[in-house]
């Protein structure tokens, strides 16, 4: 989970020079800069069954 802080970055950052598909979950609310080489899933645990 995650992509956008603490070692969710330098995560990233290592599977994409990998090759690897990367999708994160992330609550839109820390900017990154991975463009179009990651997936996006926005989700936040405290909005449970809200849109």
């Amino acid at each position: 989970m995650g992509g956008t802080a603490f070692f969710g970055r330098r995560l990233v950052r290592l599977l994409l020079a990998e090759g690897h598909d990367v999708t994160i979950a992330t609550r839109g609310q820390t900017p990154d800069d991975f463009g179009d080489a990651v997936t996006r899933i926005k989700a936040d645990r405290t909005n449970i069954g809200k849109q």
